[in-house]
């Protein structure tokens, strides 16, 4: 039976719970992109709002894995004078592997599109990049870790361009999303030591929420920006 959990047996669910919160945040964050391109007619806040949707539907299959690995079965029996209550974890091996091999792609291939806004490739070079990206999704030993350190250096390269671009226009709010895009991208390394502990696990989970709730607010302030600019 393939079954890896990487979250602490007090937590289980919990990761559930917070995705589904990311999902929700993801999702409000592509539906600023759209009003934004209304306001704008920037091209580039289409392929942000695609991208962020990318990215809700990864959390969502991430989630429907989860419930795979944490689906309790509570069974009472009645043994005359002791009721025995038990509970066990179970995994289905094939929903296991599609469902974290879809989660980890699509997560990857959304990072890899926002990055792209800002740093065009040629057609060569995108089929290589998802190649790549479908090649460190392949479930081995070392899948796991091949996956966050890929998500880690497409996320630093997305911060790294937004303070590039706060350099060239010093707006406070692209910086605001950069610091954000930083908050994300030091998630994955908690992600990356839950061999020491667990306990990074829900580090990482929190940390990775609180970067997406402090993007929703950045694109949030890019809206009321521009339609303050449009009554001026």
């Amino acid at each position: 039976m393939v079954q890896v959990i990487y979250s602490p047996k007090w937590f289980y669910g919990g990761d559930i719970i917070i995705d589904l919160v990311s999902i929700f945040v993801l999702l409000s964050i592509a539906l600023f992109s759209l009003r934004s391109y209304k306001i704008r007619k920037n091209r580039n806040y289409i392929y942000l709002a695609v991208s962020f949707i990318v990215l809700a539907g990864s959390f969502l299959f991430r989630i429907l894995t989860n419930f795979t690995v944490y689906y309790n079965i509570l069974e009472t029996r009645d043994l005359g004078f002791v009721n025995l209550t038990y509970q066990t974890i179970k995994a289905s091996d094939a929903l296991f592997i599609v469902g974290f091999f879809v989660y980890r792609l699509l997560n990857l291939l959304g990072l890899y599109m926002l990055y792209s806004i800002y740093n065009k490739q040629p057609k060569s070079n995108i089929f290589l990049i998802v190649y790549l990206i479908f090649v460190s999704t392949t479930f081995n030993k070392l899948t796991y870790h091949v996956f966050h350190l890929t998500s880690f250096t497409l996320l630093a390269l997305i911060t790294r361009q937004y303070f590039k671009n706060y350099s060239k226009n010093r707006k406070k709010v692209t910086k605001f999303i950069g610091y954000s895009f930083g908050v994300v991208a030091s998630s994955e390394i908690f992600f990356e030591l839950v061999t020491v502990t667990t306990r990074f696990y829900v580090v990482a989970e929190i940390v990775q929420l609180i970067g997406y709730t402090l993007l929703l607010g950045a694109f949030f302030m890019v809206l009321r920006y521009g339609r303050e600019k449009d009554k001026d």
